[in-house]
């Protein structure tokens, strides 16, 4: 399990790496649209079906006016597409692994449910111990694999950078090619076992090893998968670095989009606090609360609020408290 700052430190040390969010653990690097799909849908069929929202999508696009390709765009608002988001930048990563989770846990832990002390205690023990995973993708030692075997299913590829709306994201799309892939492949399968079962077939004294999380290439690791939690003191660090770096909402969505995401985040996010649930894993400070803090507290003295009853600060990131 790594801690936030090894992992904001390591990508400071070496720029050869692209990196993926997620808000859960268990995610893997599997498309929207293959999830969606029959577990027996043929590639074939899958690039038939990725074809049509393509296209679909170009036409939309074109009727009201935006510009850039079609691939880029749709993952960028969040289509069901046969790809999957990178990015150069580990704070937009980690921007995309936190925030959904936070709209995850409100829409299914909070939105029309009954919430007593017992319950909001176990969802506050949740929301602390939470797994997060962030995968970490060597892009130089995948292009030497590429240039070596220039048949290899996986493609990797720079969004367009010179798109108002998506240059701030740094971004990158990895996808399966479906006339590379081996006869047994499923579209459900995670894009890198996809690759090492190609490289297995086709050159297996050269194939990927596994050890955990990671996968390595001539000694070294191509791909790693690393998980974290972020305790509130993590949190509280996280909105500071991703404010600090330009990973807010308004900066990588800049048009209403992010305004949009900007507001609903940030009522999620006092939700949270409201229901004690953004919080530390510890009680109170104390069990008796002065009076005179209390009146403060009941008046919505946020700097009272926050240092009572420990709930996550708001106001240093990109997410507002109400006041």
């Amino acid at each position: 399990m790594a801690t936030l700052q090894k992992i904001i430190s390591e990508a400071k040390d070496n720029n050869n790496f692209i990196y993926r969010g997620c808000a859960f653990e268990k995610y893997d690097l599997v498309p929207t649209l293959a999830r969606k799909l029959k577990k027996d849908v043929s590639f074939e069929q899958y690039s038939i079906y990725s074809d049509v929202v393509k296209k679909a999508a170009e036409r939309g696009y074109s009727e009201v006016g935006m510009s850039g390709l079609a691939d880029g765009l749709s993952q960028h608002y969040g289509l069901s597409t046969s790809y999957l988001d990178w990015s150069y930048s580990v704070y937009v990563a980690l921007y995309f692994a936190f925030t959904s989770f936070i709209k995850q846990f409100v829409d299914e832990n909070i939105v029309d449910q009954h919430i007593n002390h017992c319950k909001m205690l176990c969802l506050r023990d949740d929301f602390n111990r939470h797994q997060y995973c962030l995968y970490r993708l060597n892009k130089t030692l995948y292009d030497e694999l590429k240039n070596q075997y220039p048949k290899l299913p996986l493609i990797v590829y720079d969004t367009d950078h010179e798109n108002e709306r998506m240059k701030s994201q740094q971004g990158l799309l990895s996808s399966i090619d479906s006339t590379k892939v081996n006869d047994e492949a499923k579209i459900q399968s995670s894009q890198i076992e996809i690759l090492a079962d190609w490289l297995r077939s086709n050159n297996p004294e050269d194939s990927l090893k596994r050890s955990g999380g990671k996968y390595t290439w001539n000694n070294e690791i191509l791909l790693e998968k690393i998980t974290f939690k972020l305790p509130q003191r993590g949190r509280n660090f996280l909105q500071k670095c991703l404010k600090e770096n330009g990973a807010t909402s308004t900066k990588l969505f800049p048009d209403f989009e992010g305004v949009k995401k900007n507001i609903e985040f940030s009522e999620d996010y006092n939700i949270l606090r409201d229901w004690e649930i953004a919080y530390q894993d510890a009680p109170f400070h104390s069990n008796f609360i002065a009076k005179d803090d209390l009146l403060k507290m009941v008046n919505g003295d946020q700097n009272v609020i926050d240092l009572r009853l420990n709930t996550d600060h708001l106001g240093d990131g990109e997410f507002f408290p109400f006041q």
